[in-house]
């Protein structure tokens, strides 16, 4: 009841004091001394997750489903028919069946990483989810049609840039929404790579795709994000007013922050969002914030200068606190002089750290104040949640802006599902969980086949007894627990060879020439056992 108190509190103080009744500190009025700072902060604890009975047997398909809803698949059949028929193509309607075996394609292809689009289709790969689910030709007609939005119905005062692509992206956030906050959080940017004609294209030096379309996001230590908003030169999500009160950086942050939803936290950005003014209404908010900060921003800091700092060698670090004690800011020599600014922390207790000494060949210990510890631990969330994303990100050649963001949009939901996922199991004390590339794969397969009948080949049947021999010698794999349990195209066949297959229901040791025509193994259908019902059956009751 108590922490319920303090949010609402906290939430109050945000839509009153902040824009109004808060007095800021004039650069002028600043003023600093070197004193120990007298700051009380909570201490950093283990984050503990209440996992709900619901998600303990939640498979990736139900993860990823909780990020891009039944809805939002429907929405995106009804304004794809609708763009096709509005510019007088000839196309067949799509279904959700088709645009789900759609999204699934566009998954596995980034976890195949193919070099051609056309190669998927090769009949010399055997690549049955490609093969099987729809010719290649209809894959690139829904990709020249794929749309979320009617572009006749646009609104006449929009000022949305990104419109075109806003009903995927809202869909996700009231997922991240949803989920429990950590502790220790940060502010970044994260790129989604683009090089085509688009206004708001932006530039931003060292990310390993330096142009492309910027968001910001707020992420956990783990990289799972909990909000996110997209720039466009101009926020929709935060008005011109608290823009140049605050200055854009703070204001991202301050709209972010909105979604902390515990008693207290710990913020991490780097100088880009820094402010005096920020740090100070982050600890009204009783958030524990700190960050790289750039000089100017900070008038008047008594710092010693960096030709001095660099003859008190590596390791070497000061401190000052602001006079009202908002902020304490803390100079450090490592390589070169680093500048950080807190609300909680400063160089505290020192602890050693290894680096490279060039001149010596060799690692040398160096001092490391407790400010720099901290910032370090916890600053690389979105940095996390870039690099997964990247690792199997979808292939899209086609310069269209809508098309990448649509498919980053994917990317970042099946990302978040497997952090998700991920946190779960180990709440759980599971020590065996799939990797990223197996989740994804396991999504790409479940969108293909869930909810579909067995796919009748192309062309004529083979009259070779010998290419059907060896087609049955390939190893049955058991598929999985969402695919044989969806009650969809299992439909039983049967196999007149000389040699019956074993039955792949467990416990069962019987053979069999009876197999599932979708699932591609063999059952046992006689009399006093069913393994072909049961196969299909188990599970479904705790579903």
């Amino acid at each position: 009841m108590m922490t319920k108190i303090i949010l609402m509190h906290r939430t109050q103080m945000l839509k009153t004091i902040i824009p109004s009744e808060w007095v800021f500190s004039e650069k002028s009025d600043i003023r600093w001394r070197r004193k120990s700072p007298t700051l009380q902060n909570t201490p950093i604890g283990e984050d503990q997750y209440s996992v709900q009975p619901s998600e303990c047997d939640m498979t990736p398909i139900e993860y990823f489903s909780e990020y891009i809803s039944h809805a939002c698949l429907e929405n995106m059949v009804e304004k794809t028919n609708m763009y096709a028929l509005q510019h007088g193509k000839t196309f067949t309607p799509t279904n959700v069946t088709e645009i789900k075996a759609f999204l699934g394609l566009h998954i596995i292809m980034g976890c195949l990483k193919y070099p051609r689009v056309r190669m998927y289709w090769d009949s010399a790969l055997h690549l049955d989810p490609f093969v099987e689910s729809m010719s290649r030709e209809r894959f690139f007609q829904l990709r020249s049609n794929f749309h979320v939005i009617d572009n006749f119905a646009r609104p006449e005062n929009c000022k949305d840039k990104f419109y075109k692509v806003r009903p995927i992206y809202d869909c996700i956030r009231r997922r991240c929404l949803e989920l429990q906050t950590e502790e220790e959080l940060c502010v970044d940017e994260q790129m989604i790579p683009f090089k085509g004609h688009l206004g708001v294209k932006q530039y931003c030096k060292g990310k390993p795709k330096p142009w492309g379309i910027k968001l910001f996001l707020l992420c956990g230590r783990s990289g799972l994000c909990y909000d996110f908003l997209l720039y466009q030169g101009d926020t929709p999500e935060i008005s011109n007013k608290f823009v140049r009160k605050f200055g854009l950086g703070a204001s991202i942050v301050l709209k972010l922050v909105e979604r902390i939803n515990r008693e207290h936290a710990y913020l991490y950005f780097d100088n880009f969002f820094t402010t005096f003014n920020l740090l100070e209404i982050l600890k009204i908010k009783y958030i524990y914030a700190a960050g790289t900060a750039r000089l100017c921003r900070m008038p008047n800091v008594p710092f010693t200068s960096d030709k001095d700092l660099k003859k008190k060698g590596r390791g070497f670090s000061e401190e000052v606190v602001s006079m009202n004690e908002a902020l304490i800011m803390c100079k450090w020599f490592d390589n070169r002089p680093v500048v950080l600014a807190s609300n909680f922390v400063g160089c505290g207790s020192q602890d050693e750290v290894q680096r490279w000494e060039k001149s010596r060949k060799t690692y040398v210990s160096v001092s490391q104040p407790e400010v720099v510890r901290c910032y370090n631990h916890a600053m690389g969330g979105v940095d996390k949640i870039d690099m997964l994303i990247s690792m199997y990100r979808i292939f899209i050649k086609p310069r269209k802006w809508t098309l990448r963001m649509l498919f980053h949009a994917v990317d970042l939901a099946c990302v978040n599902s497997w952090l998700e996922y991920k946190r779960n199991t180990e709440s759980l004390g599971e020590k065996e969980t799939m990797d990223l590339l197996h989740f994804k794969m396991r999504i790409g397969e479940a969108l293909v086949k869930m909810g579909t009948s067995t796919k009748v080949k192309r062309g004529r049947p083979s009259s070779d007894l010998q290419d059907i021999k060896a087609k049955r010698a390939r190893t049955e794999i058991r598929p999985a627990p969402e695919i044989r349990n969806d009650l969809t195209g299992h439909f039983p066949g049967y196999h007149d060879n000389t040699e019956a297959s074993r039955c792949k229901m467990p416990s069962c040791k019987n053979k069999t020439h009876v197999f599932c025509e979708k699932c591609n193994v063999h059952l046992c259908f006689v009399k006093g056992r069913n393994c072909f019902k049961m196969f299909h059956n188990a599970g479904c009751n705790n579903r």
